[in-house]
């Protein structure tokens, strides 16, 4: 059983009618961006109570070729993220995001892809500016 409090604070971050998921889905919807890749997985394993069990570093995982998608772990510890204020929350949620993208971006250009992740990475930065630029305070208790 996790620490329910601060998964409900981090999934705020992403899951609610103003988080980062749901602006992305907003903007991205079902855009294509190739024929290679249909998922691509971010995992944040958030620190709470008990240790993440997450990487010291974000993990990428290995593309699968039949599911066409890959993976990303990324820690989220209490000080990349809970002890921070509402706005450096926001910018951990977009930063970690687009490195993400970069990093499975270095692993699958080496396999010759039909992946554009430079026009996924410009479209989640692009969005990143909207979320970043709603007013402080985003979130009321």
């Amino acid at each position: 059983m996790g620490d329910e409090h601060v998964s409900n604070l981090f999934s705020s971050y992403l899951w609610n009618e103003k988080g980062f998921d749901f602006m992305l889905h907003e903007g991205i919807g079902s855009k294509s961006y190739g024929n290679d890749l249909e998922l691509l997985l971010i995992q944040y394993y958030v620190e709470g109570d008990f240790d993440t069990n997450g990487p010291e570093h974000p993990k990428v995982s290995n593309y699968s070729k039949k599911n066409k998608d890959i993976a990303v772990a990324i820690s989220v510890t209490k000080n990349l993220f809970h002890n921070r204020d509402e706005f450096s929350r926001r910018e951990f949620i977009v930063d970690s995001t687009e490195n993400a993208i970069s990093l499975v971006k270095e692993k699958l250009d080496k396999k010759k892809l039909d992946v554009n992740l430079d026009l996924l990475l410009a479209d989640v930065k692009e969005i990143s500016k909207k979320y970043l630029n709603y007013p402080n305070p985003y979130f009321r208790d």
